[in-house]
């Protein structure tokens, strides 16, 4: 635990609100050490109560009072706050990014050069604490706050840290990933129900054999490769499919779909 760091997190939405609970559950820092502000003062003090921790009436107050802050506010936001913050923070200060497509660049054109900015890429799994969290650092930052900011999302899944360059990547690949799963599970359910089963065993169906599938990954002892091909035995009902996802080029469509998606967070971020 950090006991003396002080974390204000800006924005009490889906993913400050889960990376906040996910901090308390963790130990991360001290309740009495966390600090909220969002603009909807109910949904701040709603997670003040249940979290036992503190708010505060402004942004500005926020920068002022604590040692570190996560913006987990939405991309279109985050320019003006720190319009509203930028001239309130130092060299003493840790900014820890997760608004989408934001680059650490943007970020340092509202702040003092030498205020430490960290940029993470969390997943929509930090609902059920299993994201993966890609992260990337200004020169700025020190060995202890990486070991912080590891922390912070290391409480609601896993950490890979990665050159700010491949942030798009990362986007395409872990950000938007969990719709691929989704639409593949989809998928699934809507051929078992195809194919007369009932939809709520075909919805159990999917969704254990996805969990089961990425169990069996997790393990590490196969890579994905591998484990396809202990199940694709020759002349069996899996090379049946693979036959048709190979010939309508399945693969190479979906990797097609990915390296547009990377290639849009990179419009998004302005970096084109």
């Amino acid at each position: 635990m950090n006991d003396d760091m002080k974390l204000g997190v800006m924005g009490c939405g889906n993913m400050g609100e889960a990376i906040a609970r996910g901090i308390v559950a963790s130990n991360v820092v001290y309740t009495g050490n966390l600090y909220f502000y969002h603009i909807d003062k109910a949904k701040a003090e709603y997670l003040r109560s249940s979290l036992n921790a503190n708010t505060v009436d402004s942004s500005e107050e926020l920068a002022n009072k604590c040692d570190a802050l996560l913006l987990a506010v939405k991309p279109q936001d985050i320019e003006g706050l720190l319009r509203e913050i930028g001239r309130l923070l130092d060299s003493s200060k840790l900014v820890i990014s997760v608004a989408a497509g934001i680059t650490i660049e943007k970020i340092k054109r509202f702040l003092n050069l030498e205020v430490r900015v960290a940029r993470a890429m969390p997943n929509m799994a930090v609902r059920v604490n299993q994201a993966i969290s890609a992260v990337c650092y200004d020169k700025y930052v020190t060995f202890g706050d990486k070991n912080f900011v590891n922390k912070i999302f290391m409480s609601v899944g896993d950490t890979v840290e990665v050159d700010e360059s491949k942030m798009d990547a990362v986007t395409a690949v872990s950000g938007s990933g969990p719709a691929y799963f989704f639409y593949l599970a989809e998928v699934l359910e809507k051929s078992a129900v195809a194919m007369g089963i009932d939809k709520n065993k075909a919805r159990r169906l999917a969704v254990k054999t996805a969990l089961g599938s990425a169990e069996l990954l997790k393990e590490g002892a196969s890579d994905a490769e591998k484990l396809r091909g202990r199940i694709t035995s020759k002349g069996g009902t899996t090379e049946a499919a693979f036959r048709v996802f190979a010939e309508k080029k399945l693969g190479d469509i979906l990797e097609q779909g990915i390296r547009e998606a990377a290639k849009r967070a990179k419009e998004l971020s302005g970096d084109n």
